[in-house]
């Protein structure tokens, strides 16, 4: 190949690391967003201080709240939130895409493009974490490079199988971590050896998601994409004519919606969540695959009767304060709904049932355990390295 070639083809992979970097999906929001969230409210910071005696916990994402709010971020933030409470111990903060440079609820975030703050963050950061597999490659390679611990929080099956048979990286020499949301999760990997392993379920206050004032009204589901089962609500709305059915976008995957259908109504995304729960009367669960069911203890939160599929997940969260539904049984739904529906009696014990399953998960053992884990345990396997001097090139495989 000629010296022309070569010129030409390292000035393409220049503009190629150039375009990624500048060229990466910002946070969208519609104007009507932007207004509810009003995050030029939130507060701003200004540097990189030192961490002094707190734990620097950095969080690499590829979506974060309130801008998506599903189950994985909502459970990353709670986490996050919680520990806040106790920032003369924790310093914690979040780079994801697009995201602006504010403090929201106590966490410093930024846009994970911004290289320079979130190389300023690297270097004084204790312990990485992730829940984004997108991004798993180079937080195994952080904690080589820093020596600093990996805590990876696995919430679901699409998860563990893109990870395939490697999951375990030698090279990190018992600084890699795996919290898993479920004990069904878990069991699904094996080869994770059990001294790396925290199980956690999804953190949800039932006191933070009870709603006072009911109006119960609609059969919801959350979230309508096909896995959640946004085809089934479809077929249940035309099934049963007699209730009114609600479907609640979601923040990821397809959406699955129909119109023409007088029973079934679509709201948008939304962070208002509660008020969608005051307007429930029964909360539907359909999905092919579950790992827990945070929507499941929030409604229950509230005393909301549940119907859903019998995932490994779902029945570990629900226990017996649920009816179980297979997932293409139509009649079993129609049949569990109608029964709801008609015996008074029934719908009582279903909801009693609900309300007391979300005060037996009180989540503040659980915070407690993993505030521990996290200094006591994680904190303690950093090892130590060198000063690491990132490469132009590492900088941008980092956030690509």
């Amino acid at each position: 190949m000629n010296a022309g070639w070569w010129c030409f083809w390292g000035l393409l992979v220049i503009l190629l690391i150039l375009g990624d970097v500048k060229a990466k999906n910002s946070v969208y929001m519609s104007k009507e967003k932007a207004a509810t969230l009003e995050f030029e409210k939130w507060p701003k910071w200004t540097d990189v201080e030192p961490p002094e005696t707190r734990i620097r916990m950095l969080w690499i994402l590829h979506d974060y709240v309130p801008f998506v709010n599903a189950g994985s971020e909502i459970c990353s933030h709670t986490i996050n939130r919680e520990l806040m409470k106790k920032p003369y111990k924790f310093d914690i903060w979040v780079a994801s895409p697009g995201f602006p440079r504010r403090t929201y609820e106590g966490v410093r975030c930024f846009d994970l493009h911004d290289t320079e703050t979130l190389f300023k963050v690297i270097q004084t950061t204790h312990i990485f974490h992730s829940h984004s597999y997108v991004y798993r490659k180079q937080m195994l390679y952080l904690s080589r490079k820093t020596g600093r611990p990996f805590v990876e929080w696995v919430h679901t099956d699409n998860y563990v199988r893109s990870i395939g048979s490697q999951w375990n990286d030698a090279r990190l020499n018992g600084r890699q971590w795996t919290v898993f949301n479920s004990e069904s999760l878990r069991e699904s990997r094996k080869d994770v050896p059990e001294e790396s392993v925290l199980i956690v379920w999804p953190l949800v206050d039932f006191r933070e998601y009870a709603v006072e004032t009911k109006e119960p009204r609609y059969v919801t589901l959350s979230n309508v994409n096909d896995n959640k089962g946004g085809k089934l609500l479809v077929s249940l709305a035309k099934a049963l004519p007699e209730l009114e059915f609600l479907g609640i976008k979601g923040g990821y995957r397809k959406q699955i919606t129909a119109s023409g259908i007088p029973n079934l109504t679509y709201v948008e995304h939304t962070t208002q969540i509660k008020e969608y729960y005051r307007k429930t009367w029964v909360q539907i669960m359909p999905s092919k695959e579950e790992t827990w069911g945070r929507t499941a203890v929030e409604a229950m939160s509230s005393g909301i009767p549940l119907v859903v599929a019998p995932t490994p997940g779902l029945r570990e969260c629900c226990r017996e304060a649920a009816v179980y539904c297979d997932r293409d049984d139509l009649p079993a739904w129609v049949s569990a709904l109608r029964a709801l529906k008609q015996n008074e009696e029934h719908y009582k014990k279903r909801s009693t049932a609900a309300l007391e399953r979300a005060r037996a998960l009180d989540p503040a053992p659980d915070l407690e355990r993993v505030e521990t884990w996290l200094s006591e345990t994680v904190f303690e396997s950093a090892k130590e390295q060198p000063p690491w001097e990132p490469t132009a090139f590492e900088k941008n495989m980092l956030i690509r």
